[in-house]
């Protein structure tokens, strides 16, 4: 598609610096020691990853952490466990359930080495199911597009879905080329779910602009979630991105990557990403396209007292740390530590 040279005049918004005790105990991208091999390793979704670091870092037992959160980018392997336990590092949510899994599957090469998973999307809910999607908190999602393009940046539920169903190719003039996120993201099974469309159509060419011309589109390969440098230079992109995750990267929290690029966070029928008002900006909590966030463990394991005492419940020691999870862009879930969402891993 053609690239507009010119654009509308946008301002960068910039984040605010949060003066705060986090600086006396800093998140940083996966366990603070490559070797403190802590008792619950967990990997998956990148939207969760700053998020549970910073809980990893807050939460103690007996004066000793006990999270391990393995972000979803970084080196090609991880080592969870003092023996064994080296494995290409899981990408996104449908990774890090499948390392799950894996890890509870008698002699699987990585049998045992994880205890969790991250998760931005929920499942079909399986009572007999071997996993439970155990929620901590809220998360919305809007699309962003690069600050000095001429798109809109409200734009209603329905033209949104004209986009990537491949019905516009462009707005009142203006081109633009809707992208995917990589396979696996929980945050493109959820937007995809909100367009209406699916992965399935779209490898059968449905929806031509969301293929490279490699598989016989006319669109472009998909991209990392959550980091619109993508946009540089390209005025028609556009891409869905987690407002926690656009939050916390412009709070400068320290470990978290501001991956932001030229992006400018949409609204969406009129709703604000932001609720109002806030400063530093908060997650609006009634914006259109809201989903839980969770940690996924096994069935079996609910049993299991550091489990219960870390994930379940209302008073487990992830939900008693609500201002870490807002902290890092999150709403604090009304189920936070509810086990009634069990699905199959």
């Amino acid at each position: 598609m053609q690239v507009k040279i010119f654009g509308r005049t946008a301002g960068i918004v910039g984040g605010v610096a949060l003066a705060i005790a986090l600086l006396a105990n800093p998140a940083v991208a996966d366990p603070s020691s490559a070797t403190d091999y802590r008792q619950l390793a967990g990997t998956g979704s990148d939207t969760t990853q700053d998020a549970m670091n910073g809980l990893a870092e807050a939460i103690t037992i007996g004066g000793s952490k006990v999270i391990a959160s393995w972000d979803a980018r970084g080196s090609a392997n991880i080592k969870t466990k003092a023996t064994g336990c080296e494995f290409a590092r899981p990408n996104g949510s449908g990774a890090g359930r499948t390392t799950l899994r894996n890890s509870e599957t008698a002699g699987n090469a990585i049998a045992g080495c994880v205890e969790f998973a991250r998760s931005s999307s929920g499942t079909t809910n399986v009572p007999s199911g071997n996993g439970v999607w155990i929620p901590f908190g809220v998360d919305a999602v809007s699309f962003v597009i690069n600050q000095t393009s001429d798109l809109p940046i409200n734009m209603p539920v329905g033209q949104l879905r004209n986009i990537y169903r491949c019905i516009m190719e462009d707005i009142a003039g203006t081109p633009v080329q809707p992208l995917l996120l990589q396979a696996g993201s929980g945050t493109r099974q959820f937007w995809n779910q909100q367009m209406g469309i699916t992965d399935q159509e779209i490898a059968l060419g449905d929806y031509p602009c969301l293929l490279p011309p490699a598989q016989g589109g006319t669109g472009l390969d998909p991209v990392q979630e959550h980091d619109g440098r993508v946009l540089a230079g390209h005025l028609d992109y556009l891409l869905p991105f987690s407002i926690a995750q656009h939050i916390a990267q412009g709070n400068s929290l320290p470990g978290v990557e501001d991956r932001r690029g030229p992006s400018d966070l949409g609204s969406i029928g009129g709703a604000s990403p932001y609720a109002t008002g806030s400063n530093p900006r908060t997650l609006n909590t009634n914006f259109p396209f809201r989903r839980d966030v969770y940690n996924i463990v096994p069935t079996a394991d609910l049993g299991n007292s550091l489990i219960d005492q870390v994930f379940t419940g209302a008073d487990s020691l992830v939900c008693q740390n609500t201002a870490v999870i807002q902290r890092y862009g999150f709403g604090a879930a009304a189920t936070c530590g509810d086990t009634s969402l069990r699905g199959t891993l």
